[in-house]
């Protein structure tokens, strides 16, 4: 639950440490651990926390399909999917609202999340796949705040605005991303590779120097600070909210019922 959010190679590594570090534990044959609370495996095990979290607590542990996360030193194929995990209250009443609220948003830092999805979903490109596509740069983002009408507007300072970022970023609500073109720029160079023919030693050198720039180029690209798309847990969470403001229905991850 501190992490918020874990990309399923992440939650699996976490499972089998629990299982590894309750297997070595010596007890009482009076005090004995049931070995079968932690399932038949990690997607078992999942399906028997969820049973208790709904019970007593209204939570549920959900599981949906997003690209993998971004590696500025390693731009992967966002075409590819995996699964990220996250603890989701299913409440919608006044005590889960209030907590929602007091622990570190106030109604203006809501409201201030939700102008920079709106943002985001209006940026998304046309291109096919699971997820919103959008980004902004946290400059951007940052100065976003100037634009909240009503009674939210003006209420936030600066070091106001900077902390709810973070915070946002952290809780996974928003998450690094490419800045525009960096990606295209990389398949540019791979279009190059493919009309290799009889080139040169040094010409073969210079092209893999001028591919492995390509990730230092686009952060040079973005002096004004990094870039930022929506999260997996505003899909998990925030899903209606996306729709709402204009996400297509077929942009919305898959959601996978974890059942014992």
């Amino acid at each position: 639950m501190v992490s918020h959010v874990l990309p399923d190679s992440q939650a699996r590594d976490l499972y089998n440490s629990i299982r590894t570090k309750f297997a070595n534990v010596q007890t009482d044959e009076d005090n004995d651990v049931d070995p079968s609370f932690m399932g038949n495996g990690f997607d078992h095990n999942l399906g028997l926390i969820n049973v208790s979290l709904k019970e007593a607590f209204n939570l549920e542990i959900c599981t949906v399909y997003l690209p993998p996360p971004y590696d500025p030193d390693n731009v992967e194929d966002t075409s590819s999917l995996i699964k990220y995990h996250a603890v989701v209250n299913k409440s919608n009443d006044v005590t889960a609202k209030s907590y929602s609220s007091s622990c570190h948003y106030g109604p203006h830092e809501h409201a201030y999340l939700r102008l920079i999805l709106e943002k985001l979903v209006e940026l998304d490109d046309e291109t096919e796949g699971v997820g919103c596509r959008g980004t902004l740069n946290k400059m951007d983002i940052l100065n976003s705040r100037t634009e909240l009408e009503g009674v939210h507007a003006n209420k936030l300072t600066v070091a106001q605005t900077e902390a709810a970022l973070e915070l946002f970023v952290t809780e996974k609500w928003l998450v690094q991303m490419a800045a525009p073109g960096q990606k295209e720029k990389e398949e540019d160079y791979d279009d190059d590779d493919d009309k290799v023919g009889n080139d040169s030693d040094e010409e073969k050198q210079e092209r893999k120097r001028r591919k492995k720039s390509v990730n230092r180029d686009g952060r040079r690209k973005s002096l004004r600070g990094t870039y930022y798309g929506i999260g997996p847990r505003c899909f998990l969470e925030l899903g209606e909210f996306l729709l709402g403001v204009g996400l297509p229905e077929e942009k919305m991850p898959q959601t996978i019922i974890n059942l014992p």
